[in-house]
């Protein structure tokens, strides 16, 4: 029963990882059905038949076909008996809805085991819930040296602010508190301590307030007021580009949003604006170092850590306790790469970050033996093959 179905249609980061997916379990003897939702009378007509055969279990990013009903009211996976698995890229409380109405024989995973922890907390009715690290892709032909390459520092993601302003509630409903004084509060008070994660800091505002919330409420209550992690992440988002940039280091940032920032037109950053994820791995095949910002993932990771490393990059990244625990790589005043796989920094010590990226860009040999190091640490450990034996050995092989 080596069968399985993944869902793709709309967004092409998460495609590209569903596809990685589907290729290294397909090298395991899987038999994959791809199921498309921009054409849903076609997905359901092949769903019908590959499932006429027993299916392992559905894989899913991000709650796509999660909640898909045939009958008003019925999951289809509890009609058809075959396990989802939804693997959350985001925080758990973006997803709300879709989580109070997970099917009963949901799994749901998450890149960061505070997610994890959230779940459990809040969702117990979700019957297992786990841990799955981000992985990176490796894009085929030879690594570049790192002197050859024409890209100084790379940062690829956007700024969300603009998506913020789209989800935040509107406060003239809450009439027991100030809810936009207690969002600035909140945002205040997560950039001076940006260790805090944003339920814990929700959660201690609300307090403030005297809320006296039940456990449902609690949970809605964060998922209504996430938008201010948006806002943090955005700020620290910019501030670690920025600090690069007024230093006359040359960066090229690829994203949504940079255009309001009031420096990139300096002449040493070039702004190429959103393009494809694929686009954006084969990018850093041409970088020396890739530079990242967790989405306030502070026991996670995130992808563009790892796909740097596999395209041959020196990664450089704020820390998260998982990484502190993966990897070796403190900025430590040296350019000697003694051990380092890649470069962590704390988001409270970015004026700091500037002199070490230009230490490093003036000693390409010590950048090498970092991106070296990287990369068989990247591929040994952390691929989306990796990923796939860890769901073989510890899901699909206790499913049924």
């Amino acid at each position: 029963m080596k069968r399985l179905i993944f869902f793709v249609g709309v967004y092409d980061t998460l495609d590209l990882f569903t596809y990685e997916l589907k290729r290294e379990f397909e090298g395991l003897g899987y038999e994959a059905m791809v199921f498309d939702v921009r054409d849903m009378a076609q997905g359901l007509k092949e769903l019908s038949v590959f499932a006429e055969k027993p299916v392992k279990a559905v894989l899913t990013f991000n709650n796509l076909g999660f909640n898909m009903e045939l009958r008003a009211g019925e999951n289809i996976w509890e009609q058809l008996g075959i396990p989802c698995i939804n693997i959350l890229m985001d925080h758990p409380y973006c997803y709300r809805d879709a989580l109070d109405c997970a099917p009963r024989n949901a799994i749901v995973l998450c890149t960061d085991r505070n997610h994890m922890r959230y779940l459990q907390r809040f969702y117990p009715q979700i019957p297992i819930v786990g841990y799955l690290p981000h992985a990176g892709k490796e894009l085929p032909g030879p690594r570049l040296p790192i002197a050859a390459r024409s890209i100084d520092v790379l940062y690829a993601g956007n700024l969300s602010r603009s998506f913020a302003e789209n989800i935040t509630p509107d406060f003239a409903k809450y009439t027991s508190f100030d809810a936009r004084a207690l969002s600035e509060r909140v945002c205040k008070d997560m950039i001076a301590h940006p260790s805090k994660i944003t339920e814990q800091a929700l959660e201690e505002a609300f307090l403030e307030e005297g809320l006296n919330l039940t456990e449902r409420e609690l949970k809605d209550m964060i998922a209504e007021f996430h938008f201010v992690d948006l806002y943090v992440v955005s700020h620290y988002r910019e501030k670690a580009v920025q600090v690069l940039a007024e230093r006359g280091i040359p960066v090229q940032i690829y994203g949504a949003g940079w255009e309001n920032c009031s420096w990139i037109g300096r002449p040493n950053v070039s702004y190429g604006g959103k393009i494809p994820a694929e686009e954006v791995v084969a990018k850093m095949r041409d970088a020396k170092i890739v530079l990242s910002t967790m989405t306030w993932f502070k026991d996670g990771t995130h992808d563009r850590v790892f796909n740097g490393m596999l395209q041959g990059a020196v990664a450089v990244s704020d820390t998260s306790g998982y990484m502190k625990e993966e990897f070796c790589g403190f900025l430590d005043g040296s350019s000697q790469a003694d051990g380092r796989e890649l470069l962590m920094f704390e988001l409270e010590e970015l004026e700091k970050l500037p002199s070490q990226v230009k230490m490093l860009l003036d000693d390409p040999q010590a950048m090498q033996r970092i991106a070296d190091r990287g990369y068989d640490k990247a591929k040994a450990s952390h691929t989306w093959r990796a990923r796939v034996v860890e769901l073989e050995e510890h899901l699909l092989g206790q499913l049924g």
